[in-house]
């Protein structure tokens, strides 16, 4: 019993301190206000990120009762070791949104929904303008092999010359954003499916 205790204090001791690191409970992103109707930042607003927090948060915590279990019943009933990589897995999505979240936050995206024109910014200085139409040399989608508590991960990986853009899948749940996710519905692009669908 007292194993499942230390491993319960460790996994939640590890959670807190990504969640602080990454900054999750404060998700005010400072954004610039475009004066244009045909101008959307492509963006996945607060109040959406912590719903994709709390239903990941919930697929974590069945993994880790999950877990919990399969250590309690594994000192009598080595057969129980079977369920580990399901507990494994559960777990894991909480990394696979951290990787997702950080990723839309260290970039700011704007489209324009008439010139096909879109310009990014990237928290390190960079920046990329490009034709959403005449640029893009390559799509290609990677998702995960299932939803999770309703949550479906999953990346566009956007080539251009000059540099592959990502879009986590987080960007797809915005309304806003629909016209610009509604175009690149129109190009060809090869799926591919991952366990682990990390940027």
């Amino acid at each position: 019993m007292g194993k499942i205790i230390i491993i319960g204090i460790l996994l939640a001791v590890l959670i807190y301190f990504t969640l602080r690191r990454l900054n999750f409970f404060n998700f005010n992103k400072p954004s610039q206000r475009i004066n244009s109707s045909r101008v959307i930042e492509v963006t996945a607003p607060t109040q959406l990120l912590k719903r994709g927090l709390k239903r990941t948060l919930y697929t974590v915590g069945s993994g880790l009762v999950l877990l919990i279990l399969i250590v309690a019943l594994a000192a009598k009933f080595k057969i129980a070791l079977i369920m580990l990589p399901i507990s494994i897995y559960l777990i894991a999505q909480f990394f696979v949104l951290n990787n997702h979240v950080k990723t839309i936050r260290d970039q700011q995206i704007h489209y324009d929904s008439e010139t096909q024109d879109v310009h990014i910014e990237w928290i390190n200085g960079k920046s990329l303008e490009f034709n959403l139409l005449k640029d893009v040399t390559e799509l290609k989608e990677v998702r995960a092999v299932q939803k999770n508590n309703g949550l479906h991960m999953g990346y566009y990986q956007l080539s251009t010359n000059t540099k592959v853009i990502y879009l986590p899948y987080l960007l797809q749940e915005n309304p806003v954003n629909k016209p610009f996710f509604d175009k690149l519905q129109l190009f060809n692009r090869s799926i591919e499916t991952k366990l682990f669908p990390i940027i």
